[in-house]
Order: structure tokens, then C-alpha cells, then sequence
């Protein structure tokens, strides 16, 4: 994939340039597993198993040809509203380098941002896809998440599960989808203690959602798949996919 070089600076039109060099270093090639355009910064697929995976791509707030990735995912049977989280995940340069040191890549040239785009496309093969194949499922991701007898999980610190309270909420609905319900209501139960002690009245809300679903869980199997399936129903028309 090769673009032909601009014989001079003032050809170059960086605008133009990034929209073409993003589709055809990245948004073709991700065709076959399955993504497609999200929004005019996101390229996202959903899996079977009712993930939504996407790539993120953040443009600098401070001008100039800069962006940076990022990587997520959002099971749609956990709560989701219009703006889309970018937990669980990271930003790609943090999940393909030990340094902790964020990557940002550039396009200030067509030439050096042919190198960045297909450095970019590199890594996200690395770090990216294996990310999302091994979170296609609440299973999956319980898997994914899970420590070993060493204490260490698949993806290490590559991948953060989420914010305070956050996190214990959307492994509450993974948990509880997977049919691990004691772990389901015990991270529910969680993500309560931490709410309920925050005066603002969102979390007042999501305590008070809390105490909801663990209501849910003890009704039984019926009650917890009609709650699911509402959720997943609502996740998907907040974030606009009834149609994908």
C-alpha cells in the first residue's frame, strides 16, 4: 500500500491525507475481521457475543498532524449511554510498549506519515486484534480479566478494566451474563459501598441501580435474562447501532 509522494510541501493537504491514508492503511484492511465505520474517529465491529470493539482515533487538541489510538471495548450488556467509554481498554502505544509512555503518531508529511500509518497498522495487528479476539464474549473477557496463581492476568497493566466503582459495575453484568452470578452480585454489591458513599446525585443513582439489579439477581434465571436482554436493547439504541 504506497501513496505517491506530493513534490512539494504546499501539494500536501493534511486534512485529505489522513482521511485517505486511514482508510486505506487501516479501515480496508480491517474489513475482513469484520469492522467498519463507527463515527467519522471510530472504526468498530460487534461481535457475536455481543461485544462492541472499536479504535478510537484521537486527533491532538493542540493542533498540528498528531493522533493517537485508542483501544476498547463495551459489552452492550452493561449499561451504555451516548457518550462511548473507553474502558476496558488503553491507548495503543501504552498497550504495545513497557515504558508507560504514550505513542503519538504524525502525519506531517505524506511520506513520513505513509511510515506512521503502516507502523500504526503493525501494532494494532500486534496488540490490538489479539485484544479483541480474546474478548468476544463475557467468557472471554472473564478469562482475559481473571488472575493466575501468579497474580497475573492475560494482558497484564497493557489493559486497564476500568474507574472506581465502574469497573465493579460492568463485571457485575459480565459475571452475571456468563452465569457466574455469586461473582455477579458480590461486584455489584462492590460498586454499591463505593457509590453510595458519593453525595452527587449521579452516584446516588448508580448505588441506587446497584441495589435494582441485585433485586434482579434474586428473582432468578428469567428475570436476569429479561434484564440482560433490555440492557442490551438500550446500550445499543443510546449508542446508535440498532441498525448495525
Amino acid at each position: 500500500m504506497t501513496h505517491k509522494t506530493s513534490d512539494t510541501l504546499q501539494d500536501f493537504d493534511p486534512k485529505k491525507y489522513f482521511t485517505k491514508a486511514r482508510r486505506q492503511y487501516i479501515d480496508e484492511p480491517l474489513k475482513a475481521l469484520g469492522f467498519k465505520q463507527y463515527k467519522s474517529s471510530v472504526v468498530a465491529r460487534i461481535t457475536s457475543g455481543n461485544i462492541f470493539q472499536f479504535l478510537d482515533f484521537q486527533k491532538s487538541a493542540y493542533g498540528g498532524q498528531n493522533f493517537t489510538v485508542n483501544v476498547a471495548i463495551r459489552p452492550l450488556f452493561s449499561r451504555n449511554d451516548e457518550y462511548l467509554t473507553l474502558l476496558p481498554g488503553n491507548r495503543l502505544g501504552l498497550m504495545a510498549t513497557k515504558s508507560k509512555s504514550d505513542k503519538w503518531w504524525n502525519y506531517t508529511t505524506e511520506l513520513e506519515g505513509n511510515e506512521n500509518f503502516a507502523d500504526l497498522f503493525d501494532k494494532i495487528s500486534k496488540y490490538a486484534i489479539p485484544f479483541f479476539e480474546l474478548t468476544q464474549n463475557s467468557k472471554d473477557i472473564i478469562a482475559a480479566y481473571e488472575k493466575n496463581f501468579l497474580g497475573i492476568n492475560k494482558f497484564g497493566d497493557r489493559v486497564a478494566w476500568g474507574t472506581v466503582g465502574w469497573e465493579d459495575f460492568d463485571l457485575g453484568h459480565i459475571y452475571l451474563h456468563a452465569g457466574q452470578i455469586k461473582k455477579a452480585f458480590k461486584h455489584f454489591n462492590a460498586c454499591y459501598k463505593e457509590f453510595i458513599r458519593d453525595d452527587r446525585d449521579w452516584a446516588q443513582e448508580a448505588a441506587k441501580k446497584c441495589l435494582e439489579i441485585q433485586n434482579i439477581i434474586e428473582l432468578g434465571k428469567l428475570q436476569i435474562d429479561d434484564y440482560l436482554a433490555d440492557t442490551i436493547n438500550y446500550s445499543k439504541e443510546k449508542l446508535k447501532l440498532t441498525d448495525w
